[in-house]
């Protein structure tokens, strides 16, 4: 067989490889690769050379398991010759599983002990690290140190026999062996990577100021390499020295304003943590002519954007990041793709556009990461639009498939309490409680409970939900009320709804709450400057102008009280004939 022939076999075997991979969704295995290949080509046929050579274009095509195979066999056929027998080995140490790992020993140990006498040069080093490394990996940590000191005073130069010492010993705890071993390599050769190992040995012996004083060092020493800046940087931030983290990066990218697109990110990320938005959305944007990973830039824009509320800017800049990932060769949406059709679905969303963001969500398919979030955003849809049997259909389907989501059944008590169906919602939620603790449905049990006027277990509930989320304002409020309106432990409710108050101070339920609770304790005076405070924050609830009645006519304004009475009939009050009643006599 000539050249040619042996050219066209690699290339049929790599275009074999290839139409498995576009035919098959899963990912590659071992097992299927290996039936396919054994069904379609006897690889124990083929001349070895032909083997080696469909070896390296498989891993060209990082086809790491099929390159796996293809060794294998020329191992098999010529086990004398060392090169493809060592790249096997490396193969087998890179997936650090302990199978492969005794594999890896096997094939140096079977070497022909006339092949390993005849080692020298490139190959006898790679032999000699390889055996090295095979030694830590199955724990043989002395042998191997014992090695690779031999082979450093042979190689002084060689950083990655260094590097495995220096690991060694960090493993031992002597830091400062480590340390000996980087000082006397960087003497011998300056080099990078010998310059990153001593910032990890400060990091992981916690010397966070010699890490940055090293990483200053590196600075000058490489003004040009942007993940120094990147690790200062975020060390700077770990330490919560905010501004001298940011101070980094804008020096970094004053100098390099045209290359700096990862600091230009990581700026905007550092303003996006600190809640410094609009100064996000402007990096965002002046990064975005020098990168052509423009779809990312595009997606974090967007969602700056979305939590900012401009939702139209939002969905402009989700869609242009839309198009970027648009790939006509694709059959199917990537996780990617699927992604950024998730947050323009749900900037659309937010802008009450549901006829466009419904297409998108149902999109994504059971094997998307954000699936789903976007069937519960679709009933989201289904409740505010009222389509309740509908967003029933949706939850029942996902109860089946993930019976376990915590986010289903939050979902499923906000559809309960639409229907005001309570009794049941009390039920399906009974057998939840052992998955795991959720805010969402304890809080709505206890909407259940007060609305069956089951108090014991709606107090049980509140108290159950503050004693792991203290700071509730919705519970503290509830429940804070509700045993107002019940005439109970009003000091109790008036320390909870004050505390709620501390946490959202203007809002006006919650004044409302209060002014119930002076109410309760004839604290007229007190209950009617704060119930003004809450009709003038929601000035169109029912219940509220019924309080302010309330409170007038024990205030003694007859004609105010009666006022305020009608016009709760006029809101629709949910309790008619009582409001009429205190209309026509007042309060007995």
């Amino acid at each position: 067989m000539n050249f040619k022939q042996a050219f066209l076999l690699v290339t049929i075997l790599c275009l074999a490889s290839c139409a498995s991979t576009r035919n098959h969704s899963e990912p590659e295995t071992p097992s299927s690769k290996q039936t396919h290949y054994e069904s379609s080509i006897s690889l124990d046929k083929m001349d070895a050379q032909f083997l080696y050579l469909a070896a390296q274009q498989a891993l060209g095509r990082d086809q790491k398991i099929l390159g796996m195979r293809f060794l294998s066999e020329v191992v098999k056929k010529k086990p004398e010759d060392i090169e493809p027998r060592l790249e096997l080995v490396e193969l087998y140490l890179m997936s650090r599983q302990a199978r492969e790992v005794k594999e890896a020993k096997r094939l140096l140990d079977t070497i022909p002990a006339e092949s390993k006498a005849s080692l020298q040069g490139e190959l006898l080093n790679s032999y000699q690290l390889l055996s090295a490394q095979v030694m830590l990996a199955i724990g043989e940590t002395q042998e191997a140190s014992l090695l690779l000191s031999a082979l450093l005073k042979s190689q002084p130069g060689n950083n990655q026999i260094r590097l495995l010492l220096v690991r060694i010993n960090i493993a031992r705890g002597d830091f400062k062996k480590g340390h000996d071993l980087l000082d006397e390599g960087i003497l011998i050769r300056d080099d990078l990577v010998l310059w990153q190992m001593r910032v990890q040995l400060y990091l992981q012996q916690g010397l966070n100021a010699k890490a940055d004083q090293t990483l200053v060092k590196m600075q000058r020493k490489y003004p040009n390499h942007e993940d120094i800046a990147l690790q200062r940087s975020q060390l700077a931030e770990q330490q919560n020295e905010i501004l001298k983290s940011e101070k980094i990066l804008k020096e970094y990218i004053d100098s390099h304003h045209d290359s700096a697109e990862r600091s230009y990110m990581t700026l905007a990320g550092l303003y996006v943590r600190q809640n410094k938005l609009d100064e996000a959305v402007i990096l965002y944007k002046t990064v975005l002519p020098y990168t052509v990973e423009s779809a990312e830039v595009y997606t974090l824009l967007g969602k700056v954007y979305y939590e900012q509320g401009k939702y139209a800017e939002a969905s402009q800049v989700f869609d242009q990041a839309r198009l970027q990932l648009i790939d006509s060769d694709e059959g199917q949406l990537n996780d990617e793709e699927a992604s950024v059709l998730f947050y323009l679905a749900a900037s659309m969303e937010a802008s009450h556009r549901w006829p466009e963001a419904i297409p998108l969500y149902e999109q994504l398919m059971p094997h998307h990461e954000l699936y789903v979030d976007a069937q519960l955003r679709l009933v989201n849809i289904d409740l505010v639009n009222d389509k309740n049997e509908l967003a029933e259909q949706r939850l029942d389907t996902l109860k089946q498939s993930y019976p376990k989501n915590m986010d289903v059944f939050e979902m499923l008590t906000s559809l309960r309490l639409k229907q005001e169906a309570y009794k049941l919602l009390i039920a399906e939620t009974d057998q939840v409680l052992d998955l795991g603790f959720s805010q969402v449905i304890w809080f709505n049990r206890a909407v259940a409970f007060e609305h069956l006027k089951q108090f014991e277990q709606l107090d049980d509930s509140l108290e159950g939900l503050l004693g792991n989320v203290p700071n509730h304002a919705e519970a503290l409020n509830f429940y804070g009320y509700s045993l107002a309106d019940r005439g109970l432990r009003l000091d109790e409710a008036l320390v909870m709804v004050n505390k709620a108050l501390e946490l959202k101070p203007e809002d006006g339920y919650y004044l409302d709450s209060l002014a119930w609770i002076f109410y309760k304790q004839k604290r007229y005076p007190e209950a009617l400057k704060t119930q003004l405070r809450a009709e003038a924050k929601v000035p169109n609830d029912a219940v509220m102008q019924e309080h302010l009645g309330d409170i007038y006519w024990r205030s003694e304004r007859y004609s105010k009280a009666k006022e305020h009475w009608k016009k709760a009939l006029e809101l629709k009050h949910e309790e008619p004939e009582k409001i009429k009643l205190k209309i026509k006599q007042g309060l007995l």
